[in-house]
């Protein structure tokens, strides 16, 4: 393709090849600086807010406490570390790690207990005894 841009327009470079005007002055620009078409090596990569010491902090609160929110590690954190972590960050950290944010389930017997008293009703098994009537209990 380079040989071809130095005979033809970068249009018709860019027809032939089907890629854009921008790649073809883009790759011709790389030549012209490096004398050659491989990629720039990549520059140094920022540091984690997380470091791996709280990597493991985290990890640990976790398994004592499963069912802390992001919002909850993020204080946390930044209580033991004085470093203030955003929730993307926080987030991206413990996918990072293999750790999932899904909440514990309930119970069979305390799920239906607390649907129960959250439509105003109770379970057989948390209802007071009902008083009987007079008539019946002579």
């Amino acid at each position: 393709m380079f040989s071809y841009s130095l005979t033809h327009t970068v249009r018709e470079t860019a027809a032939v090849f089907h890629v854009s005007p921008n790649t073809v002055q883009q790759l011709r620009k790389l030549f012209f600086e490096t004398g050659q078409l491989k990629p720039r090596p990549a520059g140094p990569a920022r540091p984690r807010v997380v470091s791996a010491e709280g990597e493991w902090f985290l990890q640990g609160l976790l398994h004592q406490e499963v069912d802390l929110t992001l919002e909850q590690l993020r204080e946390r954190y930044a209580d033991a570390y004085g470093v203030r972590v955003s929730l993307g960050a926080m987030h991206d950290t413990l996918k990072r790690l293999g750790l999932t944010r899904k909440k514990v389930p309930l119970r069979p017997e305390k799920a239906h207990r607390e649907h129960s008293s959250r439509n105003g009703t109770l379970s057989p098994a948390n209802r007071p005894p009902s008083p009987r009537p007079a008539a019946l209990s002579r």
